[in-house]
């Protein structure tokens, strides 16, 4: 089963984690709150643009990744 694994704050941001994830063999999917006719009310309601999900097996090593990614990806 799929949990979330990253709430991504745009759409930009969970589809560049769900790509890293892939690289690494790690089996990855969006799921979308924002829709257009909604206007940015998904986000608000729900804190972010949608999830990155991963296999329930694959989320320690993901959460990893993922912190390691965004460190590394930080501009100081």
């Amino acid at each position: 089963m799929f949990k979330r694994v990253y709430l991504a704050p745009d759409e930009f941001t969970a589809i560049t984690l769900r790509e890293m994830l892939k690289s690494q063999n790690i089996k990855a999917m969006i799921q979308r709150f924002e829709t257009s006719w909604l206007n940015g009310l998904p986000k608000m309601m729900r804190g972010g643009w949608g999830e990155v999900l991963v296999y329930e097996e694959d989320i320690e090593k993901a959460e990893e990744y993922i912190k390691e990614f965004l460190q590394d990806s930080t501009i100081n």
